[in-house]
């Protein structure tokens, strides 16, 4: 790490941020309708096409 980088001492939060939860939110869910489905699967293959080729 260069010099002029300086680092946090290791287990100090930083004092202009919250202290941070140890644990997540439980899991929510909500159901999707047929027609949601379909647009968050075409995003998904939109998406994990990209790059391959020029859309």
């Amino acid at each position: 790490m260069p010099e002029h980088v300086s680092r946090w001492p290791e287990g100090h939060s930083l004092p202009a941020l919250p202290q941070q939860r140890q644990t997540g939110h439980r899991s929510e869910s909500v159901e999707l309708t047929p027609e949601e489905r379909d647009a968050f699967a075409e995003l998904v293959r939109h998406l994990g096409n990209r790059g391959v080729s020029d859309d």
